[in-house]
């Protein structure tokens, strides 16, 4: 907690425990007949038995007030004695300014029980400031929890009232005999007493405190350079002069101070304390500009140091705002597309990337992407084949990024070769394993009816790797094939959480099932997608959940829409994943320090197949996560719109709904 908080929540506190006992202290006056105690030997005028339990109710309700962790009960009974002390205000001025206060008024029902008649003693006083303040903080009280950090609450005005009005009781108070030599009638007859104007001040400033991170106060504690300057100034300005007339009354009393010199004095000292006050204003202020400066001149230095080293990199770079537009190409970037990079800044990225950096998905984009194939345009309509890998700008007020864009027509040249070469040896591996798996076949059903078991077992071991080598050649062609785009997808409308449901209910083993929990919003219109490819999508996000998590830990599966999407999540509990490892997680061949020790057979083509499919879906996979918190696996595909029979359009969802899968 900031130490100004701290200090605030402590004050709050104390003026919730001060006006409880002053009231208090008050009763106990009345019932003994204790005049010291009826005005706490702040001489005359004595606090009303009335104010004396408004002060007690407020107190009361204020520290039920402090915290918001309370039980329902306290916060309401709480409530309820903060409106009492608004009525018990009301009432008050009401018997004030309205009834007759010679006849004991309201007073009368609170000074029976002590044996009185009704009429208040010599030197009893009222004043409607007293009322005034109970009935402004009682609301105040009760709206608490009503305002927000950015904008001032109807608590705030209520208690800035409270204030005036308590400032004017102590100031007529203390600077009355500023004036005359003696006090006059008003000030004498009419005002608060000192210590009832003090323990109001109190409770008014302890309401602000209670909430030290909403409306008024939140402005004071944050550090900001308005909170800064506020929480000097303000308590000096409103404090100021009544401590200035406290002292200037006190040495008059003493005899150093003659009548006719107090009122010059108080002007000169109060002119020389409000220049002093904007001395030390400009001075706090002088030196946080000189910080600023020292800030602001380190931060262009790094800037300087941060553009050159992107200038200099080997590769096209460029920095992306969160609205698209470029605000930062290097050298490279030139060259490649063959603008000048005067004429890109304030441009659209989609000038160079017509398809956009995340893109044919309107999902929001992720913070950082691993390598994505892209096409550029340049300057003369030429295209250029770009890897496109997005890094977040650190410390940037939003979502800035900084996009690689990797030139890969050589790569790309290579890379023909190199699937025309795997596919050539993926054919021809086939027949020789097919002939193997046959013959191993037909060797372990002799050797079991021969009843030979352990060359059985042999047999089966030949069998089980034959099938693991069949997986990784299918997933070569299947990259291959995805890569050079000659794959056509077998599109069919499909209700995508019944799609869901099936893939748990089939590919996932039994014993695992119950681990599994499908989160269904309301029925999605049919999309459009190849149930057979996207099936390995989700196979391959559940296996690695469930191989990557703690043992008997949920998996929570999620289907949900945005921006257009249908967007399927996958989330588990497991270690989590480094920032290098989700940056590079669907490349091709990549496989994670975990991967590799789990599972040494794998080839790190899973998730790489996957985004090759979800990308031929129109759609974008991504992953979320944070060492030690779990992992979430997204992907999402077009919520493309379904025309029914009578050509009315099927829109997205509007309620959601929880399945447990």
């Amino acid at each position: 907690m900031p130490r100004s908080t701290a200090l605030v929540r402590a004050l709050a506190r104390s003026a919730a425990a001060a006006a409880c006992l002053v009231g208090l202290l008050v009763w106990v006056g009345w019932a003994l007949d204790v005049m010291v105690l009826k005005s706490m030997g702040a001489a005359l005028p004595a606090m009303r038995p009335v104010e004396a339990l408004g002060l007690m109710l407020g107190g009361a309700a204020l520290a039920l007030r402090l915290r918001r962790d309370v039980s329902p009960a306290r916060r309401h009974l709480g409530s309820v004695l903060a409106w009492a002390t608004a009525v018990l205000g009301a009432a008050g001025l009401l018997d004030v300014v309205v009834l007759t206060v010679d006849s004991g008024g309201l007073d009368a029902l609170f000074l029976r029980p002590f044996g009185e008649e009704g009429l208040p003693p010599p030197g009893f006083t009222t004043s409607p400031l007293t009322s005034l303040c109970l009935m402004l903080l009682g609301p105040a009280l009760a709206l608490l929890d009503r305002g927000s950090e950015a904008r001032l609450s109807w608590s705030d005005g209520l208690v800035a009232l409270t204030l005036m009005a308590a400032l004017l009781g102590l100031n007529s108070f203390l600077l009355g005999p500023l004036v005359t030599s003696a006090a006059a009638p008003f000030f004498h007859e009419r005002s608060m007493g000192l210590h009832t104007t003090c323990v109001l001040v109190l409770l008014a400033v302890g309401t602000l405190c209670a909430r030290p991170d909403l409306g008024l106060m939140a402005r004071l504690t944050r550090d900001t350079l308005g909170g800064f300057v506020a929480r000097r100034l303000v308590p000096v300005t409103l404090m100021g002069p009544p401590v200035l007339g406290l002292t200037l009354v006190l040495m008059h009393l003493s005899g150093t101070l003659s009548h006719e010199a107090k009122f010059p004095l108080f002007a000169t000292v109060v002119a020389a304390g409000g220049a002093t006050l904007v001395l030390l204003a400009a001075r706090a202020l002088d030196l946080l500009d000189t910080e600023r400066r020292k800030a602001n001149s380190a931060l262009e230095a790094s800037e300087a140091r941060f553009r050159t080293f992107l200038d200099t990199a080997p590769d096209p770079m460029v920095v992306v705002d969160a609205h698209g537009r470029l605000r930062f190409a290097n050298a490279e970037a030139e060259r490649v597309f063959g603008y000048r990079r005067e004429a890109l800044l304030g441009r659209e990225v989609e000038l160079l990337v017509p398809q956009g950096l995340y893109g044919p998905s309107t999902h929001t984009p992720p913070r950082a992407t691993g390598g994505r194939m892209v096409t550029g345009r340049r300057q003369d309509g030429t295209s250029v084949p770009l890897e496109v890998r997005l890094s977040p700008l650190e410390g940037a007020a939003d979502a800035t990024l900084i996009a690689t864009l990797r030139d890969v027509t050589e790569r790309r040249e290579l890379e023909k070769l190199r699937e025309e070469y795997v596919g050539l040896i993926s054919h021809d591996l086939r027949n020789p394993l097919s002939t193997i798996n046959l013959r191993a076949h037909l060797l372990q059903r002799a050797l079991h009816e021969r009843k030979l078991e352990r060359e059985g077992h042999m047999a089966q071991a030949i069998i089980h790797n034959v099938e693991w080598m069949n997986t990784m050649i299918e997933e070569l062609l299947e990259g291959s094939r995805l890569e050079s785009g000659r794959v056509d997808l077998r599109r069919e409308s499909r209700d995508l959480g019944r799609f869901l449901e099936e893939v748990l209910e089939r590919d996932v083993p039994p014993d695992a099932r119950e681990r599994f929990r499908l989160h269904l919003e309301a029925p999605l219109p049919p999309i459009p997608l190849d149930a057979a490819r996207l099936e390995r999508v989700v196979t391959n996000l559940l296996t690695n959940a469930i191989k990557y998590s703690p043992q008997g830990t949920p998996v929570d599966v999620r289907l949900s829409t945005a921006h257009e999407q249908a967007v399927v999540s996958v989330s588990n509990q497991g270690a989590g994943l480094s920032t290098q490892d989700a940056a590079h997680l669907f490349d091709k061949y990549y496989r994670t320090e975990d991967g590799r020790s789990a599972d040494g057979k794998g080839l790190g083509l899973g998730l790489y197949i996957s985004r090759l499919i979800v990308e031929a879906h129109g759609g974008h996979i991504w992953v979320e996560s944070e060492p030690d918190r779990g992992v979430t696996f997204f992907f999402s595909v077009p919520l493309e719109v379904a025309v029914a029979s009578t050509g009315a359009a099927i829109t997205g969802p509007a309620t959601g709904r929880q399945r447990a899968g």
